[in-house]
């Protein structure tokens, strides 16, 4: 399934903005004046003026765009505005030597190509983002506005045209903010008020009707978006007995019952003392202890009442193991079930079922929880043995599968900003192309209609991102690190989305990833593939740089 979701128009000259063409084969800069040049091609950029624009080197699904981030523009009581300007590289190869598709819309066959939904600024949800890696917390768009449009409903870029998007967020506090553009890469600029704007190179008629633009600040009561919400950690041990998340307020740790438990009782495995090993450790972090909550969950195949006393009995075993090989004198804690009334996925299905048979532990220590890294290396001992091709990150590895698709994938380091690890893939299609959706090679193996964590809430949005790139840890894989948008039931991942189409043969695309740090000076990659098939991998000695 392919998606061509784009703006056609010029929706900010509907707001009485003035701008240029769409597609202008000169170098001026569209509906912005003659600002600062950006500062270097790749990687996270940090301006030394906060006037300074930042340029990234786009590879966006086998096309060269490269795109300038312009600092943001604040308007108090209101909101924040970001410009984007793409430029398709004047020696760009044409859209059809580069998609593996059976099929081409009027644009394409034009030679035309619309980066906005693959970095992000379309007029749909998407991966641009704002980060702030300090407080570890995201901040999604309100929308964007193109500076204008030709060619109807699905038109683009020419080789050497440009683009200017202009895209909508709430206020945040600071003088600065990260960036992050899919297939693009990462860049950190200055946060500006209305009045610096001209200094930055934009026109000052464009900042006043951008500001008319701006999403009116009196229905932020009636809507679900608040602002900047919580990075979150989620990871999964290898064996996947336990998976845990972390935020900056809380840890939460989940047991599969069909681990913990014999079958359709609440006597504690032999393989539980390691599941609740993970839980002590979390605990012995916080010395001061906070608020301890256990709680069971079972499936729906008993009736309510044997469910509920069943999950109620798990989670005191539980309880009483915990008091056995740790101090919970620091910890305020409850002990409840649930029994089938909390299910994980909603479903009927062995493997649904199985996900719902669980016990959370939730600790909210009193100080909050760290988020910085431990020294060690995240390349642990105790790593399982590699499904298939096994490669050093900066060399790369080529992959064949059984049906002699080819991509060859490297990756060069991974950047440290804060808490998190921010890394760019570059997957180039090998001999014959591949028609498979790009995401197959990134993407979660695990997953169908869900995400990583198994929750099926607005999947489709995430359906092609590149959410399976894991990193070893200490006895787990640890996900991209996600967030959940306003409104969603779901997290949604911090990396490229909608890797919708193959590519033939040479072409690349950049896949922009961002990971919680799990601390050391180099990492490992881990994508687990189909079934243990086909599209595993495993890229070692990854280098940690400093931002």
């Amino acid at each position: 399934m392919r998606r061509r979701l784009f703006v056609s128009v010029s929706v900010l000259a509907a707001a009485g903005v003035p701008v240029v063409a769409a597609c202008s084969r000169s170098s001026r800069r569209a509906a912005v004046g003659s600002s600062a040049s950006g500062s270097g091609a790749t990687g996270m950029r940090t301006p030394a003026d906060p006037m300074q624009w930042q340029k990234l080197d786009g590879r966006v699904m086998g096309q060269h765009v490269a795109v300038e981030v312009s600092p943001l523009v604040r308007f108090e009581g209101r909101g924040m505005m970001l410009a984007l300007k793409a430029t398709r590289a004047a020696d760009d190869a044409a859209v059809k030597d580069v998609e593996d598709t059976t099929s081409y819309s009027e644009a394409e066959e034009r030679n035309e190509f619309s980066p906005w939904l693959y970095i992000g600024a379309s007029d749909v949800i998407g991966g641009l983002l704002l980060l702030d890696p300090e407080k570890m917390t995201v901040l999604g768009s309100l929308g964007a506005r193109r500076s204008g449009g030709e060619g109807g409903t699905d038109s683009g870029l020419k080789p050497g045209d440009s683009e200017t998007s202009y895209v909508f967020f709430r206020l945040v506090d600071g003088d600065q903010i990260t960036v992050f553009v899919p297939c693009c890469g990462v860049a950190t600029v200055g946060i500006l008020d209305k009045d610096q704007a001209t200094k930055a190179g934009f026109d000052q008629k464009v900042i006043t009707e951008a500001e008319r633009a701006t999403p009116d600040p009196s229905r932020a009561a009636e809507s679900t978006d608040k602002g900047a919400v919580p990075i979150e950690r989620y990871s999964r041990s290898f064996d996947g007995s336990t998976s845990t998340l972390k935020n900056t307020q809380r840890v939460t740790v989940t047991l599969n019952s069909d681990v913990t438990f014999a079958s359709d009782s609440a006597d504690l495995t032999a393989a539980a003392e390691a599941q609740l090993q993970t839980v002590a450790g979390q605990l012995s972090q916080y010395p001061d202890g906070g608020s301890l909550t256990i709680v069971g969950h079972t499936d729906d195949v008993q009736d309510d009442a044997y469910n509920q006393a069943l999950s109620e009995r798990r989670a005191n075993a539980v309880k009483t193991r915990l008091e056995q090989i740790t101090s919970l004198d620091k910890w305020q804690s409850s002990v409840s079930g649930k029994g089938e009334s909390e299910p994980l996925i909603a479903d009927t299905t062995p493997e649904a079922r199985a996900a719902n048979r669980r016990v959370e532990i939730t600790l909210t220590p009193t100080g909050g929880v760290k988020t910085s890294p431990s020294s060690s290396s995240s390349s642990a001992t105790s790593s399982p043995s590699a499904q298939n091709v096994v490669g050093k990150g900066p060399d790369g590895l080529t992959l064949t599968t059984s049906t002699g698709a080819q991509a060859t994938i490297t990756l060069d380091h991974v950047t440290r900003a804060g808490g998190l690890l921010l890394g760019e893939l570059l997957v180039t299609s090998g001999a014959g192309g591949n028609g498979t959706a790009l995401s197959v090679w990134v993407g979660d193996p695990a997953k169908s209609w869900s995400n990583a964590r198994g929750e099926d809430d607005n999947a489709l949005g995430i359906w092609y991102a590149a959410d399976g790139l894991a990193l070893l840890g200490d006895g787990e894989h640890i996900y991209p690190a996600d967030y959940q948008p306003p409104g969603s039931k779901a997290h949604w991942p911090i990396t490229s989305l909608h890797l919708d189409y193959g590519l033939k043969e040479g072409a690349s695309a950049k896949i922009c990833v961002a990971w919680p740090d799990p601390g050391g000076d180099t990492v490992t990659l881990d994508h687990q593939g189909n079934d243990g098939r086909n599209y595993a991998y495993r890229l070692t000695d990854i280098p940690v740089k400093d931002s």
